[in-house]
């Protein structure tokens, strides 16, 4: 396993669709508007791997769509040498959006908490939440999990994701829920040095990081057959308690470790 305590930045690859590098194109113009157009488009197609905007665009209405590296450094390194000092954050923040979406259209029944919306609450006046309600609740999470505010905890989550091992088979111990907590607790930041954790991690953006890192998920279904928000993942579960234990000190597992260990210093001292 990697030095944890090295492994601080994302690395993030998206598949160049039309709508992806249209995506790209209005995010950045929305958070560089200060930057010509024409500068912006050809940064972004260096930030893609390409040697011009056009060269980006061709590919991506090809037959097949290429999947390429985000690079913050090309990108920016075109701006300043024309007189614009940007870093990469507007790049890559809107990279991540396009790959929200990409993964927001896949999986259907992802939102912003994880898969579904949960059981029907009831409300603060005590009544049960209509069917029109849990709609809108469910479409409004659906909304935010391709929100602006969903970009940092997803790529604070891929950030902390490059640390897990991939295993053939889903397992238990490595529900969402609890690797959504490990990931707002690990610090890390953009490839450029800007920090980006720790901070919140809602569970859906964990979920959509896995999935975009290639992670194969199980979903559950609770007592009262609605899906349960949580899955769990073909993550290595030793490494998702040394995590757990490294970034989370007083975290359940960690206290579980701690008292194992305690158990048998107890044990050594009897036979001794």
């Amino acid at each position: 396993m990697p030095n944890l305590k090295d492994v601080v930045m994302f690395t993030l690859e998206i598949s160049l669709s039309p709508s992806a590098l249209a995506s790209i194109k209005a995010h950045v113009g929305k958070n560089l508007p200060d930057v010509k157009s024409s500068h912006r488009c050809e940064a972004i197609g260096r930030g893609l791997g390409f040697h011009t905007y056009a060269s980006a665009l061709a590919r991506a209405g090809s037959h097949t769509p290429p999947t390429v590296r985000v690079d913050g450094a090309a990108f920016t390194s075109y701006l300043v040498a024309h007189g614009f000092a940007v870093s990469g954050f507007a790049l890559y923040r809107a990279a991540a959006g396009a790959a929200l979406a990409t993964i927001a259209d896949a999986h259907p029944i992802l939102t912003i908490w994880g898969i579904g919306s949960g059981q029907p609450r009831r409300t603060s006046g005590g009544r049960w939440e209509t069917v029109e309600e849990t709609v809108a609740k469910f479409r409004q999470y659906r909304a935010d999990l391709i929100a602006d505010g969903a970009i940092n905890p997803f790529l604070a989550s891929l950030a902390l994701l490059r640390n897990v091992p991939m295993t053939k088979t889903i397992r238990n111990g490595t529900g969402s829920y609890l690797i959504k907590h490990i990931a707002e607790n690990y610090p890390c930041t953009y490839p450029d040095g800007e920090e980006l954790g720790p901070d919140y991690v809602p569970n859906g953006a964990l979920i959509a990081a896995a999935i975009q890192a290639g992670f194969r998920y199980k979903t559950h279904i609770d007592e009262r057959g609605y899906h349960d928000v949580n899955v769990s993942f073909n993550m290595s579960k030793p490494t998702i308690v040394d995590l757990d234990c490294e970034f989370r000190p007083n975290g359940a597992r960690a206290q579980q470790r701690r008292n194992k260990l305690e158990a048998r210093r107890y044990q050594f001292g009897l036979r001794m």
